[in-house]
């Protein structure tokens, strides 16, 4: 807008005309002087222009802007709660997850940002999806999967993700679980990465079973990550994971 030569008043100087407007700074030479004022912040509570329609668009200017930091104030105060609801979460001991999933599906997981829990096999709720009461945004989800013709020792890990921030398992009625928008990461499907490293296997020959998805404790879901932190060192990988693992560590307060 042009202020130029534009006539203005003030609650204190009068009238005055606005010789120079440079950025963010208004010059205006009254009777007294030259003032400077702030622009557009003074025609809220000093300077008025005598031309109302010229008035009437900074006032617009002034109420977008007044606009845009209440949104900008409630944007922070929303962050710093959340932030705070994140990192006072209840631990729970077994609220970490392992999904089984075809390597044909894996695109689908990491395009969609999903994945499914699969539905109850037994019980009242046979066939319908099965709710991952425990998974909170806290939670580290695990894919694994077997190559082709190899047995369930091969069982190997694809990839993580966190669960995505405001997640509650026990609200997730339709089985779908939501990965987080920054923390996940996907592995070489020939990493040497094997599942059943990371448990007490007496057995030899260790089973899945049928379900979609095991619960882990958050013991073992650390060791895992700080394995992986070590196998993708100096690798494409290696700044991801290593954002992921500190991400989980703080919000389920393990030491780093």
């Amino acid at each position: 807008m042009q202020l130029v030569e534009k006539v203005v008043g003030h609650k204190v100087f009068g009238q005055g005309i606005i010789t120079d407007c440079s950025g963010n700074i208004v010059t205006v030479s009254f009777p007294q002087g030259d003032k400077k004022f702030i622009y557009p912040d003074a025609f809220a509570n000093f300077l008025t222009l005598k031309n109302k329609s010229a008035q009437n668009k900074i006032n617009e200017i002034n109420n977008k802007r007044l606009e845009a930091e209440v949104a900008q104030k409630q944007a922070l105060q929303e962050e710093q709660e959340r932030h705070q609801r994140l990192y006072t979460l209840k631990i729970t001991p077994n609220s970490q997850a392992a999904f089984h999933i075809d390597l044909n599906d894996l695109d689908e997981v990491f395009s969609s940002d999903a994945i499914s829990t699969g539905c109850y096999l037994s019980g009242i709720s046979k066939g319908k999806p099965r709710i991952p009461s425990k998974l909170m945004p806290n939670s580290a989800c695990l894919l694994t999967g077997c190559p082709p013709n190899t047995s369930e020792k091969e069982r190997r890990i694809l990839g993580a993700f966190m669960v995505k921030d405001g997640f509650g398992g026990y609200m997730c009625k339709d089985g779908m679980v939501e990965c987080h928008d920054k923390y996940k990461v996907r592995l070489n499907p020939n990493s040497t990465m094997l599942y059943w490293d990371y448990f007490d296997c007496s057995d030899p020959l260790p089973r899945w079973g049928n379900t979609v998805f095991k619960y882990l404790p958050n013991s073992t879901m650390h060791q895992i990550l700080l394995a992986m932190k070590k196998v993708f060192q100096d690798t494409e990988e290696e700044t991801l994971i290593h954002e992921f693992y500190q991400y989980f560590c703080e919000i389920n307060r393990f030491p780093q």
